[in-house]
């Protein structure tokens, strides 16, 4: 899930909140993507008509053009679930009881978790949410995913997971009479479920990253964003609330994100916030930017994109199969 298009002043200041950081995670994805660009000229494609601007009220269901050349949230959460799955079955083989606690409530934690980053990508969204919580997160997204810590594994069992020494050599030696795969259990767990990522595959994953990095950073220094911007400012006011842009309200010095619960301040600013959202429509001119800047890397990136799409298609289409085959927790030997 580095955060694209935010200044050093802005960095600084999300270093300091738990849910500035998901935002981070929720413009880069998956959290995902890095700044810089591979070439995709700025501006709207010539090539393609103008993008309607939407009148959304919320961004949970908004889908960027970028989205299609990456896994749903559902395959990235199932796939990440898999990975466990998989490893928790190779551990077992040499005797180790790994990640007991995992189930497939993971898949729809992680859907949730994704959906609460998304519903704020250009600040929060959601009045039920702002009016229960501020600009604060929800329990279950501000805390970890992982279902163990590698901390808390033994010397032998991260040798297995690993595939390699604790001086970071290859592991060699079989383990209780028994080979160690390639890059250990974690190297065979992602063999499994994303098959083979040849180097043009990564390569093209991080063009998506890059491209998605560089669209946040052209749209959040667009004009129109910056007029929308000035529109909810003039709105705030008039409720007796002075903030530059959205993300100076998150921003409060006031807000304590990483405390137990939001002020009753913090709440009222972030329903006004939301309320002037919706009243000018800042979501749906920043989805219509974004999305035209999106546009125009797809069309100067087509050829490699189109790869990227087929293997990510590929790799959709064998989940099913590993669900009916991993989604259960090894039994003993």
């Amino acid at each position: 899930m580095a955060a694209p298009g935010v200044n050093t002043e802005r960095a600084a200041s999300r270093s300091r909140a738990a849910w500035l950081a998901a935002l981070s995670a929720a413009a880069l994805a998956a959290s995902l993507l890095v700044s810089g660009c591979g070439g995709g000229a700025p501006g709207t494609s010539a090539t393609r008509p103008p993008v309607a601007t939407p009148t959304p009220t919320t961004t949970v269901d908004l889908r960027l053009p970028l989205n299609a050349y990456l896994p749903t949230p559902e395959e990235q959460a199932t796939g990440e679930y898999l990975i466990y799955r998989v490893e928790q079955h190779c551990m077992r083989g040499y005797g180790f009881r790994h990640l007991p606690h995992l189930s497939s409530d993971y898949i729809g934690t992680t859907v949730a978790t994704w959906r609460e980053y998304e519903s704020r990508r250009y600040g929060i969204s959601e009045r039920t949410i702002a009016a229960r919580r501020g600009y604060h997160l929800g329990e279950a997204t501000a805390e970890t995913r992982a279902p163990q810590a590698a901390t808390t594994l033994s010397v032998p069992e991260r040798r297995v997971l690993s595939g390699q020494e604790p001086n970071g050599q290859k592991l060699t030696t079989p383990v209780r009479n028994k080979d160690v795969p390639d890059g250990g259990c974690a190297g065979l767990a992602d063999r499994t479920v994303h098959g083979d990522r040849t180097a043009e595959v990564q390569r093209g994953y991080d063009l998506v990253a890059r491209l998605r990095g560089e669209a946040f950073d052209r749209s959040r220094s667009d004009p129109r964003v910056a007029a929308v911007n000035r529109r909810w400012s003039s709105c705030m006011r008039g409720k007796g609330l002075t903030y530059r842009d959205p993300d100076a309200a998150i921003e409060d010095a006031r807000w304590d994100l990483l405390s137990a619960g939001p002020s009753p301040a913090e709440v009222a600013v972030a329903t006004a916030d939301i309320s002037c959202k919706l009243r000018t429509n800042v979501l749906g001119v920043n989805f219509a930017v974004e999305t035209g800047y999106e546009n125009a890397a797809i069309d100067a990136h087509a050829r490699e994109l189109a790869k990227t799409r087929d293997h990510k298609a590929s790799e959709a289409e064998r989940l099913p199969g590993l669900m009916r085959k991993y989604d259960r927790a090894p039994q003993p030997s």
